[in-house]
Protein backbone atom coordinates (compact mmCIF):
# COMPACT_ATOMS: atom_id res chain seq x y z
CA UNK A 1 0.00 0.00 0.00
CA UNK A 2 2.87 2.80 0.69
CA UNK A 3 4.77 1.47 -2.33
CA UNK A 4 1.09 2.35 -4.15
CA UNK A 5 1.02 5.69 -2.31
CA UNK A 6 4.82 6.39 -3.20
CA UNK A 7 3.80 5.97 -6.81
CA UNK A 8 0.49 7.91 -7.06
CA UNK A 9 2.65 10.82 -5.02
CA UNK A 10 5.28 10.76 -7.41
CA UNK A 11 3.32 10.97 -10.60
CA UNK A 12 1.20 13.71 -9.30
CA UNK A 13 4.52 15.73 -8.34
CA UNK A 14 5.68 14.64 -12.10
CA UNK A 15 2.14 16.34 -13.40
CA UNK A 16 2.04 19.32 -11.47
CA UNK A 17 5.81 20.23 -12.87
CA UNK A 18 4.94 18.96 -16.27
CA UNK A 19 1.53 21.92 -15.66
CA UNK A 20 4.19 24.12 -14.10
CA UNK A 21 6.71 24.15 -17.00
CA UNK A 22 4.17 24.75 -19.88
CA UNK A 23 2.30 27.32 -18.06
CA UNK A 24 5.39 29.03 -18.60
CA UNK A 25 6.09 28.02 -21.90
CA UNK A 26 2.65 29.05 -22.83
CA UNK A 27 3.35 32.50 -21.12
CA UNK A 28 6.38 32.96 -22.31
CA UNK A 29 4.99 31.95 -26.26
CA UNK A 30 2.32 34.95 -25.24
CA UNK A 31 4.89 37.26 -23.95
CA UNK A 32 6.72 37.12 -27.10
CA UNK A 33 3.48 37.39 -29.26
CA UNK A 34 3.21 40.88 -27.38
CA UNK A 35 6.27 42.04 -27.25
CA UNK A 36 5.92 41.23 -31.65
CA UNK A 37 2.72 43.48 -31.75
CA UNK A 38 4.22 46.53 -29.85
CA UNK A 39 7.64 45.93 -32.17
CA UNK A 40 5.27 46.10 -34.90
CA UNK A 41 2.93 48.93 -34.27
CA UNK A 42 6.17 50.83 -32.69
CA UNK A 43 8.05 50.17 -35.89
CA UNK A 44 5.68 50.76 -38.64
CA UNK A 45 4.24 54.17 -39.30
CA UNK A 46 0.73 52.62 -40.16
CA UNK A 47 -0.42 49.34 -38.67
CA UNK A 48 -3.40 47.56 -39.54
CA UNK A 49 -4.98 44.54 -38.16
CA UNK A 50 -7.52 43.22 -39.87
CA UNK A 51 -9.50 39.99 -41.38
CA UNK A 52 -9.64 39.16 -44.89
CA UNK A 53 -13.19 38.28 -45.05
CA UNK A 54 -14.31 41.00 -42.99
CA UNK A 55 -16.02 43.59 -45.01
CA UNK A 56 -14.97 46.37 -42.37
CA UNK A 57 -11.65 45.39 -42.70
CA UNK A 58 -12.36 45.72 -46.56
CA UNK A 59 -13.44 49.15 -46.42
CA UNK A 60 -10.53 50.16 -44.03
CA UNK A 61 -7.93 49.07 -46.32
CA UNK A 62 -10.06 50.59 -49.43
CA UNK A 63 -9.69 54.34 -47.59
CA UNK A 64 -6.10 53.63 -47.03
CA UNK A 65 -5.67 52.34 -50.54
CA UNK A 66 -6.42 56.11 -51.85
CA UNK A 67 -3.04 57.48 -49.45
CA UNK A 68 0.70 56.38 -50.99
CA UNK A 69 1.43 54.87 -47.40
CA UNK A 70 5.11 54.34 -47.36
CA UNK A 71 5.29 52.04 -44.25
CA UNK A 72 2.32 50.06 -43.77
CA UNK A 73 1.68 46.19 -42.26
CA UNK A 74 -0.88 44.65 -42.63
CA UNK A 75 -1.56 41.76 -40.39
CA UNK A 76 -4.55 39.24 -41.22
CA UNK A 77 -5.40 37.91 -37.82
CA UNK A 78 -7.10 35.03 -39.74
CA UNK A 79 -4.31 33.78 -41.23
CA UNK A 80 -2.29 33.61 -37.89
CA UNK A 81 -2.61 30.34 -35.56
CA UNK A 82 -2.74 32.63 -32.94
CA UNK A 83 -5.96 34.79 -33.81
CA UNK A 84 -7.22 34.64 -30.33
CA UNK A 85 -4.22 35.12 -28.62
CA UNK A 86 -3.47 38.21 -30.73
CA UNK A 87 -6.87 39.86 -29.99
CA UNK A 88 -6.68 39.55 -26.45
CA UNK A 89 -3.37 41.05 -26.72
CA UNK A 90 -4.70 43.95 -28.97
CA UNK A 91 -7.05 44.92 -26.27
CA UNK A 92 -4.88 45.46 -23.99
CA UNK A 93 -4.03 48.36 -26.43
CA UNK A 94 -7.35 49.14 -28.19
CA UNK A 95 -10.14 48.35 -25.86
CA UNK A 96 -11.82 45.68 -28.39
CA UNK A 97 -11.07 42.68 -29.98
CA UNK A 98 -12.76 43.79 -32.92
CA UNK A 99 -11.38 44.63 -36.67
CA UNK A 100 -10.21 46.67 -37.95
CA UNK A 101 -7.41 48.02 -35.90
CA UNK A 102 -5.33 50.69 -37.26
CA UNK A 103 -2.55 52.23 -35.42
CA UNK A 104 -0.50 55.45 -36.87
CA UNK A 105 2.52 56.36 -35.38
CA UNK A 106 2.21 53.66 -32.42
CA UNK A 107 -1.54 55.27 -31.46
CA UNK A 108 -4.19 53.63 -32.01
CA UNK A 109 -6.64 55.70 -34.51
CA UNK A 110 -9.64 53.24 -34.41
CA UNK A 111 -11.96 51.05 -36.88
CA UNK A 112 -13.25 51.99 -40.18
CA UNK A 113 -15.97 53.77 -38.87
CA UNK A 114 -13.48 55.86 -36.98
CA UNK A 115 -11.13 55.82 -40.15
CA UNK A 116 -14.00 56.88 -42.09
CA UNK A 117 -15.36 59.67 -39.80
CA UNK A 118 -11.33 61.38 -39.53
CA UNK A 119 -11.30 60.97 -43.55
CA UNK A 120 -14.93 62.74 -44.03
CA UNK A 121 -13.22 65.99 -41.92
CA UNK A 122 -10.27 65.87 -43.25
CA UNK A 123 -7.74 64.67 -40.86
CA UNK A 124 -6.69 61.67 -42.08
CA UNK A 125 -4.17 62.89 -44.57
CA UNK A 126 -2.85 65.37 -41.99
CA UNK A 127 -2.69 62.13 -39.67
CA UNK A 128 -0.70 60.36 -42.26
CA UNK A 129 1.73 63.52 -43.12
CA UNK A 130 2.34 64.45 -39.33
CA UNK A 131 3.40 60.28 -39.32
CA UNK A 132 5.75 61.39 -42.37
CA UNK A 133 3.93 57.68 -43.31
CA UNK A 134 3.22 59.03 -46.96
CA UNK A 135 5.17 58.61 -50.09
CA UNK A 136 4.92 63.00 -51.06
CA UNK A 137 6.09 63.92 -47.22
CA UNK A 138 9.23 61.75 -46.67
CA UNK A 139 11.72 63.52 -44.73
CA UNK A 140 14.76 64.43 -46.63
CA UNK A 141 17.81 62.88 -46.34
CA UNK A 142 21.00 65.12 -46.46
CA UNK A 143 23.43 64.57 -49.31
CA UNK A 144 27.27 64.86 -48.10
CA UNK A 145 28.45 65.13 -51.36
CA UNK A 146 29.29 61.12 -51.42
Amino acid sequence: MLRILTVVLALVTIATVHAELSKKKEDKTLKDLEDKIVNDVMTHKVMVYSKTYCPWSKRLKAILANYEIDDMKIVELDRSNQTEEMQEILKKYSGRTTVPQLFISGKFVGGHDETKAIEEKGELRPLLEKAHALFTNRVPVPDNGA
